[in-house]
């Protein structure tokens, strides 16, 4: 495999290898005595073996999933069931499921953002009082939103596994809005929460480290905020053109496509790539195409060969030259979340210390009040969520962890059924339970693996739903003064395994403060996206998928270690001695699919796939950023409300006030 550390001069004990830290508590995912559950279906009726963490939660402290390390998110354990109907050897030699005699109002597929506001939702749709099970095939609650925990003597300390901002909640559609305020989420609350002149404080600026494997030596450089390229790059291994290239692209872009009207600029734009862009118009030199490549990654899930150059003419570098007229709004080519940046004039700040798993623990807080004690959102991040309260019978409202569903059938024709069976994985058991409406709040892509109730050109539209593959990684450190010492906050790697590390987000609420001094430990986001440069959007997201079910956590671990190290070893990091936990959590289905030029030439004229894909039937409907589609808080949100009014026979259609005109 290739990564930064493939020239490394580091041996596995300098960096630390074979310390004892947590991470191997859960090795790659997959705790130990996991259950009988096996490739080709169901081992029998009975659990084989003893039951662990990772078969079904417990009503006692130990079962407590966001402190656990190693490898997370859409672990190998996850995902046995779902790749397994998906190959289509589940059912072979399965016995029929057990019935449990449970009926709901609700049965929501689906425990992430999407899946909870679907059961919020439909409470006041509904009542109060009605009975809603939430099933989920991960060992935690939230989907991506995920909260990463470490404790450390003198503290506790969160990040964010997952789903990471509230991002430009002006622009949100009533639903949402409607939605944070019923949970107790006061947007404007973060503009005292979020320590908006940390960096400042502290001196604190950004690096940028090229490694040798791609350009000839390591360097590091670090530039506090206003230095121009010109004498960032002036010690750079890269050719003296490259380096006037990019000062030209990000200190003083010109007219790249002279003689082109405003119209025919954007005409030429929405049916190229940025990369397209950079080469045939900029003329950039191809170790300037190799930095800028990445630079997309984390919003995008891939690179400049992919984004299109319409989309990235406005967030991205080399296009305040070309003088484009926006003064009419955004040209309607541009993606949903294009239009979103355009509208919105928010700060980047609306974040919980745990990211939007502050979001979901405000849901559960919402649905099962005994399972999240507290109150106010700034009591969030000091509240642990009481896993054996999620799935009492006494609750309203049930979350049941460790449970794929395999199986979505209406109680005769759909049309006219008055209930629909669901069938899912519990201990390695096969159960059913029977709801008067389903709401599928997973992947697109699983659920024509869950019924024959569909339509071929639904199934379809639902396959047409890729995501792209991301890593986000958390690292307790012993304490940040390496990066005190370099005078950095983060540093961006153009071309390594990992794409770049950073200080997480200077976040106090009510009881809980952020490491403020560099003596402090504090935890480190590094992040990934899984891409294959050269190929289409869509088979970029499967070619990323393949690789990280492929890679090892330790392989991982020990680009993560190099890295950090040939980076920050210049201030005095120590992989060995500073690292002291690691989670990796692993999205192997992470973004949704975004629709854009030029590879999506039906975009945004044309009938959308997402439209087709969420069409409800009988009393089952779809919920999830796919149906939008865009993979943000507000999309799964409003997806959910959706759903509801859907199942409800209600009208539904969204239009956010960043994309007006384009009903989501």
């Amino acid at each position: 495999m290739l990564g930064a550390s493939q020239l490394s001069d580091f041996t596995d004990d300098e960096l630390g290898m074979n310390r004892k830290i947590r991470r191997r508590d859960f090795l790659d995912g997959v705790a130990l005595g996991v259950g009988a559950l096996v490739a080709g279906g169901i081992a029998g009726s009975a659990a084989a073996g003893p039951a662990s963490a990772a078969e079904a939660p417990r009503a006692d402290a130990r079962y407590y999933p966001p402190t656990w390390q190693g490898l997370r998110g859409y672990t190998d354990a996850a995902m046995k069931v779902p790749h397994a109907l998906r190959d289509g050897t589940f059912w072979d030699d399965a016995p029929e499921p057990r019935d449990t005699h449970e009926k709901y109002d609700l049965v929501v597929v689906g425990g992430g953002i999407s899946g909870l506001s679907a059961a919020r939702y439909y409470q006041m749709e509904f009542g109060k009082n009605c009975k809603i099970l939430v099933l989920d095939a991960m060992d935690d609650i939230g989907g991506h939103a995920r909260r990463n925990e470490f404790r450390t003597t003198a503290r506790t300390l969160l990040s964010y596994g997952g789903s990471q901002s509230l991002e430009s909640p002006s622009t949100y559609a009533p639903p949402a809005r409607q939605l944070l305020t019923d949970i107790g989420i006061r947007v404007e609350r973060f503009e005292k929460y979020f320590d908006s002149g940390f960096d400042a404080r502290h001196g604190l600026g950004r690096g940028l480290f090229f490694d040798k494997e791609s350009w000839g030596k390591d360097h590091l450089v670090t530039w506090q905020g206003g230095t121009p390229y010109s004498t960032i790059l002036e010690g750079a291994p890269m050719a003296a053109q490259a380096k006037a290239d990019l000062a030209a692209i990000y200190d003083a872009p010109r007219d790249w496509m002279p003689g082109l009207s405003d119209q025919q600029k954007k005409d030429k734009l929405a049916d190229i790539t940025y990369l397209d862009y950079l080469r045939d118009y900029v003329k950039a030199h191809p170790d300037a195409q190799k930095f800028l490549q990445t630079t997309p990654n984390g919003n995008w899930g891939y690179g400049a060969d992919a984004v299109g150059a319409l989309d990235a003419s406005i967030e991205f570098a080399g296009f305040d030259g070309l003088g484009l007229d926006w003064d009419g709004g955004p040209d309607p080519r541009i993606a949903p979340t294009g239009h979103k940046v355009w509208t919105s004039e928010d700060d980047y700040i609306y974040h919980f210390p745990e990211g939007n798993a502050g979001v979901v623990y405000s849901l559960v807080r919402k649905l099962i009040p005994h399972a999240m004690p507290g109150q106010g959102m700034e009591t969030i991040p000091t509240s642990r969520i009481q896993y054996g309260e999620l799935d009492r019978r006494r609750n309203n409202v049930r979350i049941r962890l460790n449970s794929p569903a395999v199986r979505v059938v209406h109680e005769g024709d759909p049309d006219s059924a008055r209930q629909v069976q669901v069938s899912y994985v519990r201990k390695d058991r096969l159960e059913t339970v029977r709801a008067e409406h389903v709401v599928l709040a997973c992947n697109n892509q699983i659920i024509p693996f869950l019924t024959s109730e569909i339509s071929q050109r639904q199934r379809d539209a639902l396959k047409d739903s890729p995501r792209l593959a991301l890593v986000y990684t958390s690292v307790l450190v012993r304490n940040w003064k390496a990066l005190d010492n370099l005078k950095i906050s983060g540093v961006r790697f153009p071309t390594g395994y990992w794409t770049g590390a950073e200080l997480d987000f200077p976040v106090s609420m009510g009881g809980y403060h952020f490491p403020d001094k560099p003596s402090e430990s504090a935890i480190l986001h590094v992040s990934r996206a899984a891409c294959r440069p050269g190929l289409p959007p869509r088979r970029q997201g499967a070619a990323g998928r393949g690789e990280l079910i492929r890679t090892s956590f330790a392989e991982m671990e020990r680009n993560l270690r190099d890295q950090l190290a040939r980076a920050l070893g210049p201030g005095g990091f120590d992989p060995a001695r500073d690292i002291k936990g690691i989670t990796v959590n692993r999205w192997a289905h992470a973004y949704a699919y975004e629709y854009g030029r030029p590879w999506d030439t039906f975009w945004p004229y044309g009938e959308l796939p997402s439209h087709v894909a969420r069409q409800t039937w009988g009393r089952v409907a779809i919920a999830n950023t796919d149906s939008a589609p865009r993979a943000y808080v507000d999309s799964a949100m409003d997806m959910a409300w959706r759903a509801v009014r859907d199942l409800a026979g209600k009208p539904s259609d969204i239009v956010s006030r960043g994309v007006d005109g384009i009903a989501f």
